[in-house]
């Protein structure tokens, strides 16, 4: 998007520049007025406007919709004070970032009488400077504070407003604000991006009057922005690569042109460091892995190396070494190298895999949907993948908790066994001898040969405690001494074997209320959620609820070789309305019965379990009366609205909480279907 886009017509046309109130610059002021009435009232196609921008136009449209004055102040709702010490602390390093460049911004704007904002990315703000006193006071008039939320759905259409929604520096100069309790204001804003390229905030530049507006100040708010975002892209990567380092389950070392250890991830510490008398940092390569004459070649420029197996002579072990490449600066010269190796596994006696199921069945190409917050724990998993640091994936039962843990072992450790256990489904008495494993004879009825445990099947590869919230609290300081030092004993040996495993764990239960209530280990619960993944529940993923009817309707009929059968707008619609408190599993299972009882092309209401039917609200179980049935789904909406404004009296928080939505999307709703209020 060029810049100029982003520039209020007041500044590209140079009308209103001073104080001197000229004739075509108050007829511009009144046409712009006239034209947001005349656009929010339907009076004219915004499509035969030119002088509004269209991201104002579409801005005007849904404050209206949202039931906002255009007239009286709309004032913003503002966050708790323990509220919004959370915020920030979730926002502190867009905070921290962006901190210098709002005191540099506020001393080249000193003389100027600006504010300063600096917003989430939901319009909250966190930092609010003004210029001086009668600025503060305005801005108490404005309830413009730290902590107050000011979005389109709060306050109307504003530059930051638009920038979060379109991820693009706005500038909006008086009337074009939908409220005209803002005339006054002109405003620059920019959005800011974090190290994952996801929207974090905006800083904005505000101007009590348009007539001290100026062109420079989006440019100048632009350039901050970008200066924020490179500061927090930068941090990001240098956490993220330390962190990769230090979480990776490869050994990482660095060396410098002479072949000297200059850097080691705790991987390649943790190795070599028992046989070590010295640090690693600081040692000759040759003083640790031997003579190697292709690292001798790498450090002279030759060709990368890869997958070479080691046999460490000093320290009697194998190593293979994964890759040798050189490091070069920008001008070609030789740095050093960086060389990433494994240990090479060896499969225990009595540790044979055979005859266990330990492949992961699923890869995140499985978790079907299209919800915004689905997909961010999708990529959030892809990159907590390459990682090996512990996981805790929590959700409610039914969310895909398992699928994910499949995903993350197919992205990490493909050709290592994947491991399950359920340690609610398993008796108290035997999970200890499940988990670790016992030697022959250990206790009566225990196989002669001894048998080991999940966690010594899961060397190499992840081990997944699904419903570790289950586990018995006698057994959890045990598992926390596994996870400390990699190393297990069967029940009746003396003996510990080394392991090496990716731990996922599952819950559907608050830990942290566990931990209170002295049924769950505190220290084990900062082991388990190093990494934390959050499933949202099915009723939270919109029209994945479609999605996901429709694909398992085709899979049941698949499988039972039987023709897909439609499902009705009616059907879908009853769905969209059920809160689904067994999630995807119990969806699937509706959609398995629903196929079974119906002996037609078609699915419709009527073809769900009793349960389902029951659980439905009011308003549409009597929408989905047989000859309303036929219509399509937004004629079926409609009369659900319809039924829930009667039945309110027209209250519309009243009817909202009858349909299950919120009042903006009811509001947008009543202003599509047309629908009268009274």
């Amino acid at each position: 998007m060029k810049l100029e886009h982003a520039l209020s017509p007041m500044i590209r046309n140079r009308s209103i520049i001073t104080q001197n109130a000229e004739a075509e610059a108050i007829e511009l002021i009144k046409q712009i007025k006239q034209l947001k009435l005349d656009v929010i009232n339907q009076r004219i196609d915004k499509k035969e406007i030119s002088l509004i921008r269209p991201e104002i136009l579409d801005s005007w449209i849904r404050s209206f919709n949202y039931g906002l004055s255009v007239f009286d102040y709309n004032f913003a709702p503002a966050l708790g004070e323990e509220a919004l010490q959370q915020r920030c602390q979730e926002k502190a390093s867009l905070l921290a970032s962006s901190e210098p460049f709002i005191q540099q911004l506020s001393t080249m704007l000193a003389d100027s009488q600006c504010i300063i904002l600096l917003s989430d990315e939901v319009g909250s703000m966190l930092r609010v400077l003004e210029g001086n006193k009668k600025l503060k006071d305005q801005n108490k008039r404005f309830k413009l504070v730290a902590g107050s939320i000011w979005n389109e759905e709060t306050v109307g259409t504003c530059a930051h407003a638009i920038s979060l929604i379109h991820g693009i520096p706005m500038q909006i100069s008086g009337p074009e604000h939908y409220c005209e309790r803002y005339d006054d204001i002109f405003c620059s804003s920019a959005p800011i991006f974090d190290g994952n390229q996801n929207l974090s905030g905006t800083l904005s530049i505000v101007s009590p009057s348009f007539h001290q507006q100026n062109a420079h100040s989006l440019g100048l708010v632009v350039s901050m922005a970008w200066a924020i975002q490179k500061d927090i892209q930068m941090g990001f990567n240098k956490e993220l690569l330390s962190f990769t380092l230090d979480s990776a389950d490869k050994g990482v070392l660095t060396l410098n042109k002479s072949g000297i250890i200059t850097q080691a991830n705790n991987m390649a510490n943790n190795f070599f460091r028992p046989l070590l008398e010295h640090e690693l940092i600081g040692m000759p390569y040759q003083s640790v892995l031997g003579p190697l004459s292709f690292i001798e070649s790498v450090l002279e420029k030759g060709p990368a190396v890869f997958d070479t197996e080691v046999f460490l002579e000093r320290w009697n072990q194998r190593i293979t070494i994964l890759s040798v490449q050189a490091i070069s600066d920008n001008a070609g010269q030789n740095l050093g190298l960086v060389l990433v190796f494994k240990k090479n596994g060896v499969l225990r006696k009595g540790s044979s895999n055979k005859g266990h199921n330990l492949a992961a069945k699923f890869t995140f190409q499985d978790i079907l949907g299209e919800a915004p917050e689905l997909l961010n724990n999708i990529a959030i998993s892809r990159r907590f993948s390459y990682l090996d640091a512990n996981i805790l994936i929590q959700g409610e039962s039914g969310t895909g908790k398992e699928m994910f843990a499949h995903a993350i072992h197919q992205q990490s450790r493909p050709d290592g066994p994947f491991v399950a256990v359920n340690c609610a489904a398993i008796p108290s008495t035997l999970i200890e001898s499940e988990l670790f494993g016992y030697e022959g004879g250990s206790f009566t009825g225990a196989e002669k040969q001894g048998r080991p445990g999940k966690i010594e099947l899961a060397h190499g590869g992840t081990l997944f405690l699904d419903e570790i919230g289950d586990m018995p609290l006698e057994l959890q300081p045990v598992l926390l001494r596994v996870l400390d030092e990699k190393r297990v004993m069967r029940l009746g040996s003396s003996q510990y074997l080394p392991v090496d495993f990716r731990l996922i764990s599952a819950t559907n239960r608050d830990l942290s209320e566990l931990v209170e209530s002295k049924r769950f280990r505190q220290d084990l619960l900062y082991r388990l959620q190093v990494l934390q993944v959050n499933i949202p529940p099915l009723r939270k993923r919109g029209q994945d609820i479609v999605l996901l009817a429709r694909y398992f309707a085709q899979k049941v009929a698949q499988q039972q070789g039987i023709a897909v059968p439609q499902l009705s707008d009616a059907f879908l619609l009853a769905l969209l309305n059920y809160e689904w408190p067994g999630n995807v599993r119990q969806l699937e299972n509706t959609i398995l019965y629903a196929v079974n009882v119906c002996h037609g092309p078609m699915i419709g209401p009527e073809h769900l379990p009793a349960n389902i039917r029951e659980g439905l609200p009011q308003i549409v179980t009597a929408g989905l009366q047989p000859e309303k049935q036929q219509l399509p789904m937004k004629d079926i909406e409609k009369i659900f609205i319809q039924e829930a404004l009667l039945q309110s009296d027209y209250n519309i928080s009243d009817a909202a909480l009858r349909l299950k939505m919120s009042r903006s999307t009811l509001y947008r709703k009543i202003k599509e279907y047309q629908i009268k209020t009274k």
